[in-house]
């Protein structure tokens, strides 16, 4: 029988790290960070139980390095024992860099980091999912790309040499809205839907403040007001984890694609009528 997660115990092993094992992902190395500028980093969770103690942890670990981040966890109404897990965990760590939104019922992903984007008061905002589907050495990668941009987006395309498996509902589908994208609000990014991404404070809070849609588009809603509206978007490789790989996809192709061509169509008849000014 699996043991359940002891936070106390999880807390003394990062406070006597050991050497990181071979196979590690990460992404590629990237500079020293300017120290001076806070960072939030919002984590949306929906029933993340099974997964949720090894986000916590790494996160825990991460910001032995990372003085000036904070991570917010957003839980999106789930109803297994994510926010226990998450509550249990911030009661035992004690430190003030680590912050849980919680609310029910659910309201979608979408809903969730537009609640952390609120709540976050970072000079950047990032977001990245829960599950760590891109590991938190993304993030300075991330963090050095909005030096000289104001929004950031990962893309799995960008990764040469190195091929990324793929559910093929999912792949089929992402392809088909890139399309769809393309045609109805003549964006050209190769992908927009990674869980990777990060602003400037004023882009975010002005970006997220006008967001309507909170399903499977509002990141393309994003995308797509960040280029009416002048903002600069620069883009970054995203590499997503053997365990994502591994995770059964929630993806079907039929229902998606429709719920998606019509999440397109609202975005550019909101933009007409004038919902976005």
């Amino acid at each position: 029988m699996k043991r359940p997660w002891n936070p106390i115990e999880a807390w003394a092993k990062l406070t006597n790290p050991r050497p990181p094992q071979h196979g590690h992902e990460s992404a590629p190395h990237s500079p020293r960070l300017n120290p001076l500028e806070q960072v939030s980093i919002v984590l949306p969770v929906y029933n993340e139980q099974a997964c949720i103690q090894r986000t916590f942890e790494a996160v825990l670990h991460y910001l032995k390095t990372h003085p000036n981040f904070t991570f917010i966890f957003v839980d999106d109404g789930s109803s297994d024992r994510t926010k226990h897990i998450i509550t249990a965990g911030i009661r035992i760590a004690k430190t003030p860099q680590i912050k849980l939104l919680s609310y029910k019922p659910r309201a979608g992903k979408g809903y969730a980091i537009r609640r952390g984007v609120e709540y976050a008061n970072g000079d950047l905002i990032c977001f990245l999912d829960g599950d760590l589907a891109y590991s938190l050495a993304h993030l300075d990668k991330l963090i050095e790309k909005l030096q000289t941009c104001d929004v950031v987006i990962g893309n799995r395309a960008l990764i040469r040499g190195r091929h990324q498996p793929e559910n093929f509902d999912r792949k089929i589908t992402e392809k088909v809205f890139n399309f769809l994208s393309r045609r109805i609000l003549n964006l050209q990014y190769s992908d927009m839907q990674a869980g990777l991404k990060g602003f400037r404070k004023s882009a975010a809070k002005q970006l997220f403040f006008y967001q309507i849609l909170t399903g499977f588009s509002f990141d393309v809603e994003l995308i797509y007001l960040a280029k009416q509206w002048g903002y600069t978007i620069g883009e970054v490789p995203a590499i997503v984890s053997k365990q994502h790989q591994k995770k059964m996809s929630k993806v079907h192709l039929l229902r998606d694609s429709i719920k998606m061509l019509l999440d397109l169509l609202k975005i550019r008849f909101n933009d007409q009528l004038g919902r976005y000014q």
